[in-house]
């Protein structure tokens, strides 16, 4: 080889050194830009979610909507693992924030994450929410989670859901517009005054389910599967005349059969009742709720039985009023709470009380027209011939 051939070589080995050397530098500098930006975003995820935490509630609102920033990312493929995290911590703060302006805005910004597949969505407050988009559907799937979420007032939109799970959630006055729910499962749900627009529900099972509209009812087989591939849309139903059950959640097998021959004799009558058990209180917004039933109530029925024994104490202390008092027992809490919002409405009132309940809205000495009383001794059996029970009757409007 000449000289001349090898200077050459040399030359040509060079340059694609630099080359190289170029392109390594170049993928270098890409890589370790998008590990930056990584980590920069990491930490403003950070700071954003500290300042969910903070005192000031414009700061706290500010936090919320920046969330949803965080959404957008993973379409830019820059922090995809942030996706997952966001809808984390925003349904964590949904367990436990009371309904509200914060609550709001960071349950609607779950809307913001277009792909809802597998998200863990249980026991959150998503009361009066916006759950949806005007142009490509929200994604969800058999794993999306909404078991006794409270969705009470929600609007859900444009959202395509294969086996969503909605059971015991609570769906009190929600709407559900222009979303596909097959094979979704709505059992024991609440469906109290919930109106469906245009809603695909092919084998969702609704077994169980509570005031399943009419629309829906008809088209579901002997397991509560709907069978319609058509679109479905409701219609909200007037249902008359409304009686008020307030009554314990925890009861013994004698109160419960008292309060299924009341509920049963009323039913018989044309009435439909409304009532709670101890499952169904929700776990946001109970006074909401509860005032919305009794504004829907033509009237009111109070179950006055045992729920706390005292066996001594002492009423009125360190008052001059003070004295002792022996065994005693009080009526659940709730009673005083519901029979008053029902007195504000001036609702015809049917006390049903043990003998041994007789304080509060219990006392005997207590006298108005539109209230009447039963004793949980009487005969349940015979409830035509009660004087008391058909006065009350005959007040309902």
């Amino acid at each position: 080889m000449s000289t001349s051939d090898l200077l050459q070589l040399i030359s040509i080995t060079v340059v694609i050194s630099a080359v190289i050397y170029g392109i390594i530098q170049g993928v270098y500098y890409v890589l370790s830009r998008r590990q930056k930006d990584r980590e920069e975003y990491l930490k403003s995820f950070d700071t954003v979610v500290a300042q969910l935490s903070s005192d000031k509630k414009a700061s706290q609102l500010s936090a919320a909507i920046l969330m949803r920033r965080y959404f957008d990312l993973r379409q830019n493929r820059r922090n995809d693992d942030l996706h997952a995290e966001t809808i984390n911590v925003i349904s964590a703060l949904l367990r436990t924030l009371p309904t509200g302006v914060f609550q709001k805005t960071l349950g609607d910004g779950l809307a913001y994450a277009g792909d809802l597949s597998g998200a863990d969505l249980q026991r959150t407050n998503l009361q009066d929410i916006y759950l949806g988009r005007k142009t490509d559907p929200i994604k969800m799937d058999d794993k999306t989670d909404f078991f006794r979420a409270d969705m009470s007032y929600a609007l859900v939109e444009n959202v395509e859901g294969v086996g969503t799970i909605f059971y015991r959630a609570v769906l009190f006055n929600a709407r559900i517009k222009n979303c596909k729910f097959h094979n979704a499962d709505f059992s024991c749900a609440d469906l109290t005054n919930a109106v469906f627009q245009n809603v695909s529900l092919l084998g969702a099972s609704f077994g169980g389910a509570k005031n399943v509209p009419q629309e829906i009812a008809k088209t579901l087989d002997s397991k509560g599967k709907c069978t319609s591939g058509d679109p479905i849309s409701t219609v909200p139903v007037n249902n008359g005349k409304k009686v008020f059950f307030s009554m314990p959640g925890n009861m013994s097998m004698g109160d419960e059969l008292l309060t299924k021959s009341y509920r049963d004799d009323l039913k018989r009558k044309g009435y439909e009742v409304e009532y709670y058990k101890k499952d169904d209180y929700p776990e946001f917004g109970q006074f909401t709720k509860i005032k919305e039933s009794i504004m829907e109530s033509s009237a009111m029925v109070v179950f006055g039985l045992k729920q706390v024994k005292v066996e001594q104490g002492k009423l009125y202390p360190n008052t001059s009023s003070e004295r002792s008092m022996g065994e005693k027992f009080l009526p659940t809490p709730w009673n005083e709470l519901e029979a008053g919002m029902g007195l504000i409405r001036n609702l015809p009132i049917l006390l049903v009380k043990d003998p041994s309940i007789d304080s509060g809205i219990f006392d005997e000495k207590l006298s108005e027209c539109f209230v009447s009383t039963i004793s949980t001794v009487d005969d349940i059996g015979n409830l035509d011939s009660n004087a008391e029970y058909q006065t009350w009757l005959s007040l309902i409007k």
